[in-house]
């Protein structure tokens, strides 16, 4: 065999390996890897310690974009509990209100662990959502309750609220939101 042809082989067959150890390090090791085998029950346990567990977080006001129509994307870490993290994703004028929307990501260790998530995994491997208006609860510096407008969940466990006009005065300074719809899980390799 030609030395190109030797060369060219051994470039293919060394990326081509590292693409496999990649997707197999990914699928295995990564955070979103051991999430979907922990939900998944693959190899894992998975147990729900708790309903309603709260996460409480504050807006800053240079995040709402009150004389902006734009859609604001952000990959903000705004606060981590239970190796969870809250990320605003976007923020929104829809000039009718102003939606928030928030992600998670997570933290977690191989072997065991917990999370929280905004949904149920059932022991017959189906997922079920609940989102109730009273899971959110917004209020400013001056301790004045905040009136959610209309709220959502998902993909995955997404959440998000939006702010209708005659609450703009409330949160111009900022607020602060306390979320109760995660359930708290833990979960061991088997």
């Amino acid at each position: 065999m030609p030395k190109r042809k030797k060369l060219y082989f051994l470039i293919i067959f060394t990326v081509f390996c590292a693409l496999f150890a990649y997707l197999s390090y990914n699928g295995a090791y990564s955070n979103k890897g051991i999430l979907e085998k922990v939900t998944d029950r693959e190899g894992y346990t998975l147990h729900l310690i708790k309903n309603n567990e709260t996460v409480e977080f504050y807006v800053k006001p240079e995040w709402i974009p009150f004389n902006s129509k734009k859609e604001k994307e952000f990959d903000i870490e705004i606060t981590t509990k239970e190796n969870t993290n809250i990320i605003l994703d976007s923020v929104w004028n829809r000039e009718n209100d102003i939606y928030f929307t928030f992600d998670t990501t997570y933290n977690l260790d191989y072997n065991k662990g917990r999370f929280m998530y905004n949904g149920i995994f059932n022991e017959d491997g189906t997922y079920t959502t609940n989102s109730s208006h009273q899971e959110y609860f917004l209020y400013n510096h001056n301790k004045e309750i905040i009136d959610v407008g209309q709220y959502g969940q998902g993909p995955n466990s997404a959440f998000g609220f939006a702010i209708n006009p005659e609450n703009y005065d409330l949160i111009k300074d900022g607020f602060y939101v306390r979320y109760s719809g995660f359930y708290l899980y833990e979960y061991t390799k088997n």
